[in-house]
C-alpha cells in the first residue's frame, strides 16, 4: 500500500519555505535565495515522488486522470528532450535547449495559479531589444468637412523602452529516483519547480523592485532620484476605512489623470496578514438569509494576496499598466556552487525579464497600518 501523505503538513512545511525564500528575495540573501530555492524544489520533488508511487500502484494511467493530476500532453520535442535528460543522468548531459513550448506553460501555469500574474501584462520579447509606449494622454481629433483644411493635428508623444533583462534564476537539485520515473513525470517536476520559484521572484520584483539588477516595482517612484541604479520608494498615502467616500476621492479619482480616462477596475495587492486581519472583515457582509458574502467593494476592484507585499502597505493601480518583458535561454546549467544536498548536483535554469510601470502615476501606494475591521 502506498504511504499516505499529510497534505496538511505538507503545505504548512511549504508555506515556510516559501516564506523563508521571500525574506532572501527581499534582503538580496544569495546564499539564502539559493538554500530557499533548493528546499522548495525539495519538497516538489518529494510530492511529485509520492504521486507517481500511488498512481504506479493503482496502475492508474487513464489520460483523463492523469490530466487532472495535472500533467499534459508533451510535444514530441519536449519527450525527446526529456529522454535526452534520463539517458544522460542529468541536465549537464544534455546538449539540447529546453524546448520553447515548456517555459509557454510554465507561464500558462503562473497566470493561472497566481492571481498577481495572472492580471499582468507579460510580453515574450526574446530577441526584441526595444518597444514603444506612449507618454501621454491621447488629443482628440478634431471635427471638420472631410474637404477642409487640417486644423488640429494629432500629437501623440512616444517614447523608446529598453527591453534589457535581468536574470532570474531557480536551484534545481535532481535525484535520480526522479529522473527514473520518466519524460512524463520529469516534465511535471521541472514545471512546478519553475513554476513556484519564478512566480514568487516575479511578484517580488514587480511589487517591491528596486530597479536595480531586476525590475522596477510598483511601490517606487520613477521621478525620484536614482542612487546607484535603485529608484526611491514612493510616499505612502494614508487609507484610514474603506468608506466609499474615501475609496471614490483617494484610490479611484486619482487613478482617472485628472478625468482623462475611465478607470473601470483597479487591483490591490496586500500582504496576506492584512488581508485576513482587518480587509476581509471590511469587505464581508451578511445577506437577508443568514450566509456571509465576501470582497464585497462599493469600487470595481480585485483584491489580491501576495507575501511579498509588506505588511501595512497596499499597492493599487490598474493592472494593465505595469508591462513586464520576459525571454528566456531554454537552457538548463548545473553548478557546484551549492551543495545544500548531499550526492546531488544543483541544476540552474535562466529566465531574463524586465518590467515596470507605465508612468509615475499608475500606481498608488497607501499605508494600511491604521485601518481597523468594523466592531461587530
Amino acid at each position: 500500500m502506498a504511504k499516505m501523505v499529510n497534505v496538511e503538513v505538507e503545505n504548512k512545511e511549504m508555506l515556510e519555505v516559501q516564506n523563508e525564500l521571500s525574506k532572501a528575495i527581499e534582503s538580496k540573501d544569495n546564499e539564502g535565495i539559493a538554500k530557499g530555492f533548493t528546499n522548495l524544489a525539495k519538497g516538489i520533488e518529494t510530492r511529485v515522488l509520492a504521486e507517481a508511487k500511488t498512481a504506479m500502484s493503482e496502475n492508474n494511467f487513464d489520460r483523463e486522470v492523469m490530466n487532472k493530476r495535472g500533467f499534459n500532453a508533451i510535444t514530441a520535442a519536449e519527450r525527446t528532450y526529456y529522454n535526452e535528460v534520463i539517458t544522460a543522468g542529468g541536465f549537464a548531459g544534455s546538449e539540447k535547449l529546453m524546448p520553447a513550448t515548456i517555459f509557454e506553460r510554465v507561464f500558462e501555469d503562473l497566470k493561472a495559479n497566481h492571481p498577481l500574474l495572472s492580471k499582468i501584462q507579460f510580453v515574450n520579447t526574446t530577441g526584441i531589444s526595444e518597444f514603444i509606449s506612449r507618454n501621454n494622454e491621447v488629443e482628440a481629433a478634431w471635427w471638420g468637412p472631410l474637404v477642409g483644411a487640417i486644423t488640429k493635428k494629432l500629437e501623440v508623444a512616444f517614447k523608446k523602452e529598453s527591453t534589457e533583462l535581468y536574470k532570474l534564476s531557480a536551484y534545481v537539485p535532481v535525484a535520480k529516483a526522479m529522473l527514473d520515473l520518466g519524460p512524463v513525470w520529469l516534465d511535471k517536476f521541472v514545471r512546478e519547480i519553475l513554476g513556484e520559484s519564478m512566480a514568487m521572484a516575479l511578484e517580488s520584483a514587480i511589487l517591491v523592485g528596486t530597479g536595480k539588477g531586476e525590475p522596477i516595482g510598483m511601490n517606487r517612484d520613477l521621478a525620484g532620484a536614482v542612487v546607484e541604479g535603485v529608484y526611491p520608494v514612493k510616499a505612502s498615502v494614508v487609507l484610514s476605512d474603506f468608506q466609499p467616500g474615501t475609496l471614490g476621492t483617494k484610490v479611484m479619482l486619482p487613478l482617472t489623470r485628472d478625468g482623462k480616462r475611465v478607470v473601470d477596475d483597479v487591483l490591490m495587492v496586500v500582504n496576506p496578514s492584512d488581508y485576513w486581519g482587518k480587509i476581509f472583515a471590511m469587505t464581508t457582509v451578511t445577506t437577508l438569509n443568514g450566509t456571509f458574502v465576501y470582497g464585497v467593494m462599493p469600487i470595481p476592484a480585485t483584491i489580491v494576496q501576495s507575501v511579498s507585499q509588506p505588511v501595512g502597505k497596499m499597492a493599487v493601480g490598474m493592472a494593465r499598466d505595469y508591462f513586464m518583458a520576459v525571454g528566456s535561454t531554454q537552457k538548463i546549467e548545473f553548478s557546484d556552487q551549492y551543495h545544500f544536498l548531499e550526492d546531488e548536483r544543483v541544476y540552474i535554469t535562466k529566465q531574463y525579464a524586465n518590467g515596470k510601470p507605465e508612468d509615475n502615476t499608475s500606481f498608488i501606494t497607501f499605508d494600511i497600518s491604521a485601518l481597523a475591521p468594523p466592531v461587530v
